[in-house]
This record gives C-alpha cells, structure tokens and sequence, in this order.
C-alpha cells in the first residue's frame, strides 16, 4: 500500500465533502446523536482558518477540533479527527478523543483505517499528548487490537456505546 498522508481540512476545505459525506450516510440515521446539519457545522468549523489551530495541540483547550483528511496517492481516503471533546457529557473531563474516524466504504478492511489511526496516534505523540480516547457502538474489537482498552461501557436510551483509551 501507498503511503498515506493526513492533511488538516484547513489546507483544503474541499478535500471534506467525501468524507462528510461518508459520515452522513454512516451515522445520521444509525447514530441518533448527530444529524447532517451538526456534521456540516463540525466540518465547517475544522476548516475554517483561524478557527482551529492544527500547528498544535493546549491540553487544557476548549473547542478544539482538527479534521485530518486522509489521501494516498492523491485520492481521498477518509478523514479522523482529533478533538477535546466528543458529546458525551459524563467523560467531558477526559481529553481528547479520537473522532469522527471514516474510510471510504470501497478500502474498509484493507488496511487503510489502521494507517490512519497510527497516523493520528504519532501526531498526538509529536503534540505531546500522553492519552487519547475514543468511543464506538459496534467497532470496539477493531480498537482492541490497536491497543485500547475499555474504560468503560455505557447504555444509553437511544445508544449503547464502549468508551476506549490508549496511553501513547
């Protein structure tokens, strides 16, 4: 496989609408927490200059979102994103959090998620952040054998999800 870059949004807003899309048709209707709307304004906030900061990383930030777009070879892969906060309120002191994390549907279990993933790891290693959590409703194997670990699960009445953690 190629070797996989992650852009920040910022760089080019435009490389988004693929994954955009993409998070659109995964989650808004399996996931009752975000709609379109909410994944348009959390795109359009992570490419806008100025606004998100993707040079570096306040531990003790609020509002921090990066987008990173994914690209081998030229092509749009998928997008990750790096964020201090990731909607569920009880764990808002936890930071920060994977999220946001879509390849396209044609590479699913080719490899690709694993690059991006180690990509976004080793970015959070160069910003110097020591941990990073995530949380999934159905994937939490995939991230079990990338080295996190449950720190807790939670059922919800509209979702049932496992919270992971990773010491980098």
């Amino acid at each position: 496989m190629s070797e996989l870059s992650l852009l920040p949004l910022s760089q080019d807003p435009a490389l988004g609408i693929q994954p955009l899309q993409w998070s659109v048709e995964l989650w808004e209707t399996g996931n009752p927490w975000f709609s379109a709307d909410d994944w348009q304004r959390f795109y359009t906030r992570a490419a806008s200059e100025g606004v998100t900061d993707y040079l570096s990383w306040d531990p003790a930030g609020r509002e921090q979102e990066q987008i990173y777009i994914a690209v081998i070879e030229g092509e749009v892969v998928g997008a990750i994103a790096l964020v201090d906060f990731d909607d569920v309120e009880e764990f808002r002191e936890l930071k920060p959090w994977v999220a946001a994390f879509v390849v396209d549907p044609v590479r699913r279990k080719t490899g690709v998620g694993s690059l991006m993933l180690t990509s976004l790891e080793a970015k959070a290693r160069d910003f110097g952040i020591p941990e990073l959590y995530l949380w999934t409703e159905d994937k939490k194997d995939f991230y079990a054998k990338r080295g996190y670990r449950l720190f807790a699960h939670r059922d919800y009445a509209e979702i049932s999800i496992d919270v992971m953690h990773k010491e980098l």
